[in-house]
């Protein structure tokens, strides 16, 4: 149980039709905004050797939830935008120990002029076991990924990032809110979360082995006992260690806020937090 918690994502609701190795898509028309709505379920099946999952998606959110079954399950709303009405397709392929999926809107490159009205939008619910580590790409769409077990990569543009794992993370927002909490005591590699100028709230894990360095040429503050330093650009920064203070967790952004808050599990509970849905 969390002393304290944050809101990371608010409930999706979706349902996941899990024929393996089937498409299932149902059509919506949208009078209104003359756009083609569908849903479509996708099962990809996880090969041996594969420990860490890719979702690349520039046309719109990833939102993860875990799953028992060795399969990669993803459930896709997909709006197809007038007058083109372009198709949204599901690539897959096998990096190494990556299975990597891709969003792909066909006739439209995935680094099409940003400013340009999308052709097509898909926010997808991700299915995936807890225990694999994952990869995340979108340009402007959220990232949603919390109660994990193995470390978290997220990039985006625009969009906001919610994260919480007992692995490593390594998020990265250019303009977009990040939200995180670092629930391990320790992991390997170093934990990173970085903006240009969004907004940055972590909950830091005291109780574990963590050297902490957070910086910003904006605000810094804290809900627990840490010393903040005003830097001669008009800046801030902060610097703890933990126990050990052998995994490290680097906080940055050049312009916007961090606020860094105290994680605390009461007890024997070193569980993932709850989501607060």
């Amino acid at each position: 149980m969390l002393a304290k918690s944050l809101r990371l994502f608010g409930a999706v609701a979706i349902a996941l039709f899990t024929a393996s190795c089937t498409t299932t898509t149902n059509h919506t028309p949208d009078a209104k905004a003359g756009v083609r709505v569908e849903r479509s379920d996708k099962e990809f099946d996880i090969a041996s050797g594969v420990t860490r999952i890719a979702i690349d998606n520039p046309w719109g959110e990833i939102n993860v939830r875990g799953r028992d079954e060795r399969e990669v399950g993803i459930h896709a709303v997909i709006q197809r935008m007038p007058p083109g009405f372009p198709r949204v397709e599901f690539k897959s392929r096998r990096e190494g120990d990556t299975l990597r999926i891709e969003v792909v809107v066909a006739g439209v490159a995935a680094n099409a002029d940003p400013g340009a009205a999308p052709p097509a939008r898909a926010d997808l619910a991700v299915y995936v076991p807890g225990d694999l580590a994952l990869g995340l790409a979108t340009r402007a769409g959220r990232i949603a990924a919390t109660r994990r077990a193995a470390a978290i990569e997220a990039r985006t543009e625009s969009g906001e990032i919610h994260a919480s794992s007992l692995g490593r993370l390594d998020l990265k927002s250019n303009s977009g809110q990040i939200r995180a909490i670092a629930i391990g005591k320790s992991w390997q590699g170093t934990s990173e979360l970085v903006t240009n100028s969004g907004r940055i709230v972590l909950l830091v894990p005291t109780f574990g082995d963590v050297a902490l360095e957070a910086k910003t040429g904006g605000k810094l503050s804290t809900g627990f006992g840490l010393s903040v330093h005003s830097l001669a650009n008009g800046g801030h920064e902060a610097h703890a260690r933990y126990g050990a203070g052998t995994s490290s967790l680097h906080v940055e952004s050049a312009t916007g806020e961090i606020v860094l808050e105290q994680l605390v599990l009461l007890g024997d509970d070193k569980g993932l937090p709850e989501d607060d849905d």
